[in-house]
């Protein structure tokens, strides 16, 4: 699970460990983990495995939901949108190549 610098998984882990007042050293001897795979972890330089990642979220004092609910926050859609998105899920599901080379050359020029 790679983020780009700052954000995603890493940039969230790397907030909320300072929000609860944690050094990467805590941290990583909370969760039986080594301090520079923490910091691997926050820049996004480490993939990190879901077992790792539970262990993390034990040395928060979370369970696992809980860090997910954080790090990657429910994205509230509109019935619309998620009409959009279950129609090419299904497509894509279908694995026609030419159609979703189609869409997805579509979808990109709707969005220039």
């Amino acid at each position: 699970m790679r983020s780009s610098r700052g954000w995603g998984f890493g940039g969230k882990l790397r907030e909320l460990r300072k929000v609860k007042g944690l050094t990467q050293e805590e941290l990583a001897e909370r969760a039986g983990l080594h301090w520079k795979f923490i910091g691997e972890v926050e820049r996004g330089d480490s993939d990190i495995k879901l077992t790792n990642i539970a262990r993390i979220a034990k040395g928060l004092g979370m369970d696992l939901g809980e860090l997910f609910e954080y790090c990657f926050p429910k994205v509230v859609r509109s019935k619309e949108e998620e009409e959009v998105i279950g129609l090419m899920m299904k497509m894509a599901g279908k694995g026609d190549k030419k159609k979703i080379q189609k869409l997805k050359t579509f979808i990109e020029e709707i969005l220039e």
